[in-house]
């Protein structure tokens, strides 16, 4: 059609069908067309919190005041499944360039307890590293970052980041997820309490329980006098990658979130048959739920029935093409290995798709990174720990301009 033959009569027709927005200027459209999407987005986000919140209240013990007393040390066993430390990453932390000096900052710690719930693992461990200060001098609350480890380890195997964050001029804090750390009674402590689980159905050892400590202690954080609360950020490593992406999904307090080797989609891994090296990292439920059925072997059938007892909607409302988009337009990285069987990168296409789009239209496209480090399996690196200094660097720093904005 030849838009410059077109009669006024044309154009009245025209303008009766297609929406005024789009007679606006090219800006205004834009705008208007953005905040409609990212209205739209709020909405698919809270409706996903919603959920998550109620499979996490699900299953509660009684719940007690959130009470903070000192800590003593305890013995920290290691779990079964823990993954040996690559030395090269327990000193591969590089500093930041939060501090406004170059002078060496000296720090200090604690060793809390946090109480979330009645009973035993309702307990939790937390370790806080930050520069030290002179009880004489009062300093202006500093951004911090939690520090959340992987299976079979400890709040103790996040050092290296913590105190490199504390370095940096961060506050530092980590804490043993249940079953783990100074929360394991034993080296047995996390299979049998997955075992437990998928025989009662009483708890959710794998993500969901450690995702409700989570909220709590941002309960106790954004109370600290020391820490800055619209500044609090999260990283963690497999399943410390997990409880960061669940609990970013969950509160929304949490304003920069890094995910290393931990995010996939658990129902993509069913649907193509892609869930066997997850399941051998924590084989032990599976392969009790294989003998409650009376199957010689794990198959499909057993480990999507195990899934919907330990972290019910993992596989569908609660899997990563919905949680991972809620999380917008708060900055997060995922950091996976290209070859991670546990981790598959096959399985992320539409997720990152979908959470590329939400934050498009949010308006914030830069907030949102995923890389896949080539030839990798399921280990942290060196570039990994870096890209994750940068991300808080980046996003983190209250005098960083323009947060939350492109």
């Amino acid at each position: 059609m030849n838009t410059s033959c077109a009669t006024a009569e044309g154009l009245m027709m025209l303008r009766a069908l297609v929406p005024a927005a789009f007679f606006m200027p090219t800006g205004r459209v834009r705008r208007a067309l953005i905040t409609k999407l990212a209205v739209q987005g709020v909405q698919e986000s809270e409706q996903v919190r919603t959920e998550l919140l109620r499979v996490l209240n699900s299953r509660r013990k009684k719940q007690v005041p959130l009470e903070v007393y000192p800590a003593n040390r305890h013995k920290a066993y290691c779990q079964m499944e823990a993954s040996p430390a690559d030395p090269s990453v327990l000193a591969l932390c590089p500093k930041g360039d939060y501090c406004h000096d170059n002078a060496p900052l000296e720090l200090e710690e604690e060793d809390l307890i946090l109480t979330t719930e009645e009973g035993e693992q309702g307990r939790v461990p937390v370790l806080i590293i930050r520069p030290k200060t002179s009880g004489t001098v009062t300093t202006a609350p500093r951004p911090a970052v939690v520090c959340l480890h992987s299976t079979g380890n400890s709040k103790e195997t996040m050092r290296p980041f913590m105190e490199a964050y504390a370095s940096s001029g961060y506050v530092a804090v980590a804490i043993d997820a249940r079953h783990h750390g100074d929360r394991g009674h034993s080296p047995h402590a996390y299979a049998e309490a997955l075992v437990a689980a998928w025989k009662s159905g009483e708890e959710m050892p794998f993500i969901f329980d450690t995702v409700w400590d989570i909220i709590k202690l941002m309960d106790y954080l954004t109370t600290r006098l020391d820490i800055d609360p619209k500044h609090i950020g999260m990283m963690g490593i497999s399943l410390g990658g997990m409880n960061t992406w669940f609990a970013a999904a969950a509160d929304p307090r949490i304003a920069v979130a890094v995910a290393l080797i931990g995010v996939q989609s658990f129902g993509w891994a069913i649907a193509e048959e892609k869930w066997h090296a997850r399941v051998a990292s924590i084989p032990y439920p599976f392969q009790a739920a294989a003998d409650d059925f009376g199957r010689e072997i794990i198959d499909t059938e057993t480990v999507a029935a195990v899934w919907q007892r330990l972290a019910p909607g993992i596989m569908d409302q609660l899997d990563s093409p919905h949680t991972i988009p809620a999380i917008a337009p708060r900055p997060f990285l995922i950091h996976n290995g290209k070859e991670d069987p546990r981790c598959p990168v096959g399985g992320l296409e539409s997720v990152l798709n979908k959470t590329t789009q939400v934050y498009n239209d949010m308006g914030v496209p830069s907030h949102f990174k995923f890389i896949a480090e080539e030839g990798l399996g399921h280990v942290v690196t060196p570039t990994m720990a870096k890209e994750t200094m940068c991300w808080f660097n980046k996003f983190l720093v209250p005098e960083q301009p323009g947060m939350f904005a492109d």
